[in-house]
């Protein structure tokens, strides 16, 4: 059930009733607006999908990992048609050797658990690729090609194994509550991009997610946002007045992923 759907039954039901009042006893709702919202890029680095590199030639030059930039090919909210047709191109890669984990204070075993998830491509990281330091006595043997090296400070591992289809985004609630419907519940921030879209309805149906995985989904929403990937559609809003109903937009999750190590 999307969260339109299980709003609207409450609010038929009378469970909820969302009234704003000004002082002359008026409701008042802020029109919703379609322009997209510019919003101040963070200097925080870029996310990437990671999978590893099986090629045999010799460490460090072999055996690290492929970072791809996400939404390389779309930087605004897509249509599932859309977002197959952006899966077809080839995306560009990039070879770091080595991830530096410090700023995520993770220990052992949860390095080790974010690896395994990054072997099976289930895992996104954002940070910054820099030249790996080299030794001093690398320095001597100037042979030694220069390595790159990944320093993250953000990790999110996928629910399940999903396929991400659509665009990587990060689900915000803006806080907006509205009398009738199409309402801009949600904020999609569009990852490496400074561009943002207000949208009306959220299903999470197609993401396949239990029970348990669903709660953490709605609660990361209404705190520091959930990672997805996701397709849009139209929806159709709902008037108690009778009127005829407007129509919105809603974003459809594939795929969702959540922040490691998990919050507590």
């Amino acid at each position: 059930m999307s969260y339109l759907q299980s709003l609207l039954k409450l609010t038929r039901t009378g469970s909820i009733k969302l009234i704003a009042v000004l002082g002359a006893g008026v409701a008042v709702l802020a029109p919703f607006s379609q322009a997209q919202t510019i919003i101040k890029p963070e200097p925080i680095g870029v996310t990437y999908s990671v999978k590893p590199d099986y090629r045999k030639c010799a460490f460090p030059l072999c055996g690290g990992w492929y970072l791809t930039p996400v939404n390389q090919y779309s930087l605004a909210l897509q249509t599932e048609d859309e977002a197959y047709e952006s899966s077809a191109l080839l995306p560009n890669t990039i070879y770091v050797a080595y991830i530096n984990y410090k700023r995520l204070g993770l220990t052992t075993k949860q390095i080790a658990e974010l690896e395994s998830a990054m072997r099976s491509e289930q895992a996104l990281l954002r940070g910054n690729i820099l030249n790996t330091p080299k030794t001093t006595k690398q320095l001597v043997r100037k042979a030694v090609a220069q390595t790159q090296t990944l320093t993250v400070n953000g990790a999110w591992v996928g629910a399940n194994k999903n396929t991400p289809v659509g665009s990587y985004l990060n689900i915000s609630s803006t806080g907006i509550m509205c009398i009738t419907t199409p309402c801009p519940y949600f904020k999609a921030n569009i990852l490496n991009s400074d561009s943002s879209s207000e949208f009306h309805d959220l299903s999470l149906e197609k993401a396949n997610l239990d029970r348990e995985q669903e709660a953490l989904a709605w609660q990361a929403l209404s705190t520091n946002g959930l990672i997805i990937t996701g397709t849009k559609y139209e929806t159709t809003g709902f008037d108690p007045t009778g009127n005829e109903p407007g129509k919105g937009v809603g974003v459809a999750a594939t795929k969702i992923f959540f922040s490691f190590p998990p919050k507590k």
